[in-house]
């Protein structure tokens, strides 16, 4: 009797144990990283992980395009989703687990050169 006590004992301590691997390990995927502009111009493959805190955190709307290339630098050269008035910045590989795909950042602006709207999109 004493046997079978420490044995599902011990079982659910390692389903606990478990289950909360696999709960922090989603969180470290899925939690997006703090802007650091540092880190977006020289690694612009880890952009994906902070432009949901970027997006959150700095207000665009409003911004001018000078002000826009300030704080996230110039735009690629080859870049898809490219229009008249927009900035378009590479994020990196799409988020999730099978990254098919890479994500975007446009920007739209105004004939004042002021940003009007923006989107992450998906090549």
């Amino acid at each position: 009797m004493e046997k079978t006590i420490k044995v599902v004992m011990l079982s659910f301590l390692s389903l606990g144990l478990l289950i909360g691997g696999v709960i922090y390990m989603l969180f470290l995927v899925f939690s997006s990283d703090k802007f650091n502009q540092e880190r977006w111009l020289n690694k612009p493959t880890e952009r994906v992980d902070m432009v949901d805190n970027l997006l959150s955190e700095i207000r665009l709307k409003g911004k001018t395009k000078a002000e826009i290339i300030d704080l996230l630098g110039e735009q690629e050269e080859e870049v898809y989703f490219k229009e008249l008035n927009t900035l378009v910045y590479y994020l990196g590989n799409e988020r999730g687990f099978f990254s098919i795909d890479s994500e975007w950042l446009v920007i739209w602006l105004d004939d004042k050169g002021k940003v009007t709207d923006y989107e992450i999109k998906t090549d």
